[in-house]
């Protein structure tokens, strides 16, 4: 269950890497160590989902992970949002001088 969230965050996430947000904003070497990162709690996910039945601990910590998960999706598609904003933007601007000169 929260390594179906994460894989959702990982996909949403290399969406906006394809997008170029990162070249644009200057973050692709952050991103790709985030995407890395992701990916190796991904495989930890996996160990612990099937922990998570003989030890309630670690039950609690994959709740608590999949919380955190939904929030970094809000953010990046908050991020995505924005970076479609700042697009549009830019193309409108680009309309308007076109139509101007």
């Amino acid at each position: 269950m929260a390594e179906a969230v994460l894989e959702l965050v990982i996909h949403n996430l290399n969406s906006l890497i394809q997008k170029k947000l990162t070249l644009f904003l200057g973050f692709d070497q952050d991103f790709k160590s985030l995407s890395s990162l992701l990916t190796t709690i991904k495989a930890t996910l996996q160990d612990a989902e099937e922990k998570q039945f003989t030890d309630r601990a670690i039950k609690d910590w994959l709740l608590k992970l999949k919380d955190a998960a939904h929030v970094l999706d809000d953010i990046l598609d908050e991020c995505a949002t924005q970076a479609l904003e700042m697009e549009c933007k830019g193309l409108s601007n680009k309309v308007q001088s076109f139509f101007v000169l």
